[in-house]
């Protein structure tokens, strides 16, 4: 697997964490796995899906085998807002390959802020059609959520995004932060619509030139595309993009990290730009 998505919520969310958690899970199975969807259908066993919640933190996990079977047994646990949950596809095999993955988590024991991630390959990083099926997949599983941060990054799986990690920001703080100070940026970045008034709105944005495609969500906030595909995500689209989210974005000279060679990001503080 080589994509990695990402998506983080608060309790600013206005149908509930539960309704969230089902339209990004009801999300990834319809549209960003739907061919390993099909795929065990007709596989015969080829390849297998197995899914688990568990419903508190010191519970044990329930699990679920044959998701499309279970759908409705586990689409009922994820409205109750459990503590962790997840779906997997893996090859039905003596040492199963990992074809794909999508978990959400409480990133606070209180619930008050929660995660979901999800994992997959796509042939190419320039292949257009792969591409957009990613953005689609990411704005179905947020388009009622106003979610707190996302992202689309390639071949980065840290839970950091960049630029929390270039400028050695800690995790929680950065989250507890996110509706004041935009978390980073990718290829694909979901911004709060607390800072997209503070951009000058969503026309503004669109206005601006830096970005492929802008994604306004129903329920607040907007998925920002910075190019057609992830190959074409190069430093200058990456620098246009910088300079017009510099005015929400958390200020400080970000660092390379010896750690992570493959972080991206601009090497200029935000608050240099005007």
């Amino acid at each position: 697997m080589n994509v990695y998505i990402e998506a983080s919520f608060d309790t600013v969310a206005p149908h509930g964490p539960g309704e969230s958690l089902i339209q990004w899970f009801r999300a990834a199975r319809t549209g960003l796995y739907s061919g390993l969807v099909e795929a065990e259908a007709k596989s015969g066993g080829r390849v297998v899906s197995k899914a688990h919640f568990t419903p508190h933190i010191d519970d044990s996990a329930r699990s679920f085998r044959r998701v499309g079977q279970t759908w409705a047994q586990f689409e009922a646990g994820l409205a109750m807002f459990p503590w962790g949950a997840q779906i997997v596809f893996l090859t039905d095999s003596a040492e199963p390959d990992v074809l794909g993955r999508t978990r959400s988590y409480h990133v606070l024991s209180d619930g008050s802020i929660w995660g979901a991630s999800a994992t997959v390959s796509v042939n190419s990083p320039d292949d257009v059609a792969s591409c957009t099926a990613l953005v689609n997949f990411l704005h179905a599983a947020l388009e009622t959520s106003n979610p707190v941060f996302g992202r689309i990054e390639w071949n980065n799986f840290s839970e950091l995004p960049n630029l929390d990690a270039a400028l050695r920001r800690r995790r929680r703080m950065s989250l507890r932060e996110g509706r004041q100070f935009l978390r980073g940026y990718a290829w694909v970045t979901v911004c709060p619509a607390e800072l997209v008034a503070r951009l000058g709105g969503t026309a503004a944005l669109e206005d601006s030139g830096a970005f492929y495609r802008v994604f306004p969500l129903r329920a607040g906030g907007v998925l920002l595309q910075a190019s057609a595909t992830m190959a074409g995500y190069t430093d200058d689209v990456m620098e246009k993009m910088f300079e017009v989210l510099a005015p929400v974005l958390p200020q400080g000279e970000p660092q390379p990290d010896p750690a992570s060679p493959k972080l991206r990001f601009v090497p200029r503080n935000a608050a240099t730009v005007h």
